[in-house]
């Protein structure tokens, strides 16, 4: 018996390649396993990375703004900044306008880590970015920037 012909204007018919949604998940998976490769020596993940970064920008931050500017889950930045604090990439330290309050402050150990990831990371994207040219790069930049920040209002 041969299978009934896909009709292509049935949107739940739809290949998988054909979601936009689905090709930047595994987009971002595939990120997430190049990205974590480059780190594995130096025992941390992705997302410690993204704190890092993250703090590199700032003066340092409330763990709840962490949580909401990265979009993890407050328990998880909490092992996140555990972990850092061990790697003396991160300090907790009295927040300047409460001192009941505490905030997360990168350290200078962790401005090195940061530093010496750089190339890693620029590997990393000109991987995955292979296939585009230099300007299709920077477009795809712009449009996942955008679409991003939307996300975050």
């Amino acid at each position: 018996m041969t299978p009934a012909p896909i009709d292509a204007h049935e949107p739940w018919m739809r290949g998988l390649h054909a979601d936009t949604g689905y090709l930047l998940y595994r987009l971002g998976l595939r990120s997430g396993q190049l990205f974590n490769a480059s780190l594995q020596e130096s025992g941390l993940r992705l997302r410690h990375y993204a704190v890092l970064r993250f703090l590199a920008t700032i003066e340092g931050a409330p763990q709840r703004e962490l949580s909401a500017q990265l979009g993890y889950d407050p328990s998880a930045i909490v092992g996140l900044v555990d972990d850092l604090e061990k790697a003396s990439f991160v300090e907790r330290r009295p927040s300047p306008g409460d001192r009941r309050s505490r905030i997360v402050v990168l350290t200078d150990d962790g401005r090195d880590f940061l530093r010496g990831t750089d190339e890693a990371g620029l590997r990393v994207t000109s991987e995955l970015l292979a296939p585009l040219d230099a300007d299709e790069c920077e477009t795809l930049h712009g449009l996942l920037r955008r679409v991003a920040e939307a996300g975050l209002n």
